[in-house]
Formats: structure tokens, C-alpha cells, sequence
């Protein structure tokens, strides 16, 4: 694995990408990592070693189906998944994440002079690792998303952002991606992020292009 993290780091620099490392430790449980930027103007680090401390709440002898004290879509979410970004610059962002990282084009949207103003990179078969949208400003955040494991759950996270007694908004859902077509709901958290939990999806290796109306 380490191995692997210095490959890529060496690809990054032989690229022309400027990397910045930062030493194990430096953030808990995790050892060395490296930090580059993107030409959208996003940061990402790359890291090989992570503490592993198991499912948090249970034993990892004879451990149950999970937490008994778990609560709100702590006891659903499966996974983070993904997230979307907003930035310019799409195709040197494309290139280096298809060219150096690894990344394919799983789905995009083209303008309707051909322009990708889209585009959705994975590196296994999920609909999407990372999304970018073309945007003036570098830098920006839509959302992080996270994966529940069916349609029941996504009805029953509207329900407790529904009900829940901080200031948590839903902003749009639930609905049907017309995109991935994955199950989703979009809220903000009460610090003001936009956040999702989807279920469902596309899950292939083709590239799918849809046109902007």
C-alpha cells in the first residue's frame, strides 16, 4: 500500500501537479498523506496506513447485527459515498484524475454546443466517486453524500430530518435522480452543509451522456 502511495505521488509529480506532504500523525490514526490541488481548486489527500478500530459499538467477538444505542440514520447509513463539487476548469480536472489517479468518465452532461459541464469519476463500479460541476468560482462544495441501503431507509431519513428539533432543512426530496437514478434526499446540516443519503443507483462502467436542455 505504501508502495501505491508513492507511486502515485511520484505520478502526480511527474504530471506537473506540486504536492505537499504531511506527516503521520499529524491527524489521528492516520499515517502519511498527501496533499494536492486540483485545477477545479479543490484540495485532496492521499493516505496508505488508517487506524483500524472496527465497527464502532461492537465487539468484534461474537459482535451483534450492530449498535443497540444507535439513533437517526446513524442505525441506516452504510457508507460515505461520494461528493460534488463545484469549480471551472473541468477537463484539466478530468485529465488528471483519468490520466494520474486512475478515474473513468462513468456519466456527464454536455452543453448543447457539446461542452461537458458534467462530469461523474469512479474508480469501481459505483454511479460516482467524486462529481465535478463547471462553476466561475474554484473551490466550491454541493454536497457529501451517504448510502443507505434501500428506498424504506431514504423515506425514513425525511422523517426524522423532519423531525428533528435542531436546524436541520431538507432541501429538495425525496425523489428520483434523473442522473445515477438513485433514491435520494438533500438537507443541510446545522452547520450549513448540504448533505444527501440515496439509495439505489446506476451501478456500471458505461458512459452515459445526457445533453442540458
Amino acid at each position: 500500500e505504501k508502495k501505491v502511495l508513492s507511486q502515485a505521488v511520484q505520478d502526480l509529480i511527474d504530471y506537473g501537479c506540486p504536492v505537499e506532504t504531511i506527516p503521520a500523525g499529524e491527524l489521528t490514526g492516520c499515517g502519511r498523506r498527501v496533499r494536492f490541488q486540483a485545477p477545479s481548486g479543490h484540495h485532496f489527500e492521499l493516505y496508505a496506513d488508517k487506524e483500524y478500530t472496527g465497527e464502532w459499538g461492537v465487539s468484534e467477538v461474537n459482535p451483534e447485527a450492530w449498535p443497540r444505542d444507535l439513533k437517526g440514520m446513524e442505525t441506516a447509513a452504510v457508507r460515505f459515498d461520494h461528493c460534488l463539487l463545484y469549480g471551472d476548469e473541468l477537463q484539466a480536472t478530468y485529465e488528471l484524475f483519468t490520466k494520474v489517479l486512475g478515474f473513468y468518465l462513468a456519466e456527464q452532461v454536455l452543453d448543447e454546443d457539446g461542452t461537458r459541464v458534467a462530469q461523474f469519476l469512479s474508480l469501481s463500479t459505483k454511479a460516482h466517486d467524486v462529481a465535478f460541476i463547471h462553476h466561475p468560482e474554484k473551490g466550491r462544495f454541493h454536497h457529501a453524500s451517504f448510502y443507505l441501503e434501500t428506498w424504506e431507509d431514504v423515506l425514513r431519513a425525511a422523517d426524522l430530518i423532519s423531525m428533528e428539533t435542531t436546524d436541520t432543512s431538507i432541501d429538495i426530496g425525496p425523489t428520483r435522480h434523473g442522473l445515477t437514478h438513485g433514491k435520494t434526499i438533500y438537507f443541510f446540516d446545522p452547520s450549513g452543509n448540504r448533505c444527501e443519503v440515496f439509495a439505489a443507483g446506476i451501478t456500471t462502467i458505461r458512459i452515459i451522456s445526457r445533453s442540458t436542455p
